[in-house]
């Protein structure tokens, strides 16, 4: 079962109480930009601290599944993408919590991270487009290029947003990362407006 609306709202503004810097990716954010399609979870990346984690924790915890350990080894994990998972006690809902290293393409990303309305009275930090593509690039390459989701994702999103991309930045970012093959191979797939 999909997350709900308010469960979402009321997750996302709890992060923006707490001060934490964060913003919305995965298929909420490829779906806000691409194709939308039904996911399962909520995945945020944040930049957080031990005390950032030690007041989530005492928050969440009554309401969430959670490891404080897990939590605590996102901080100072050096694997990509190191993560830490709530469940909500009602099993409907599931955060994916990546923790963001200290680095020059983590500050790009939150800093271009674009304001999406998700409820009446409430806009949330999502990854944008770029960066969107970006990630999902560089989760399809971990997962051996086999997830259809993943580089449909990522085609879709190259799709819906043609014509109002930074390609230089794209460009810049794929190749630091080793993908620009792979960017370009999912530009050709592109279909021409």
């Amino acid at each position: 079962m999909a997350p709900t609306p308010s469960r979402i709202h009321e997750f996302l503004r709890l992060l923006s109480d707490l001060g934490v810097r964060y913003h919305v990716g995965g298929s909420f954010a490829s779906s806000a930009w691409g194709e939308p399609r039904q996911t399962n979870d909520l995945d945020i990346a944040v930049v957080m601290s031990r005390a950032d984690i030690e007041r989530l924790y005492e928050i969440v915890k009554e309401d969430y599944m959670c490891s404080f350990d897990e939590m605590i080894w996102a901080l100072s994990a050096t694997t990509d993408f190191p993560c830490f998972q709530l469940m909500h006690t009602d099993a409907t809902f599931k955060v994916d919590v990546f923790v963001l290293p200290a680095s020059e393409y983590t500050e790009a990303t939150l800093s271009r991270a674009r304001p999406f309305r998700i409820a009446s009275d409430f806009e949330a930090p999502f990854a944008c487009p770029e960066d969107t593509v970006i990630t999902k690039l560089r989760w399809f390459e971990l997962g051996n290029r086999v997830s259809d989701k993943q580089w449909n994702d990522i085609v879709g999103v190259l799709e819906m947003q043609s014509g109002d991309l930074d390609e230089d930045y794209l460009n810049r970012w794929t190749q630091h990362f080793g993908l620009k093959e792979l960017l370009d191979k999912a530009r050709s797939q592109v279909t021409p407006p």
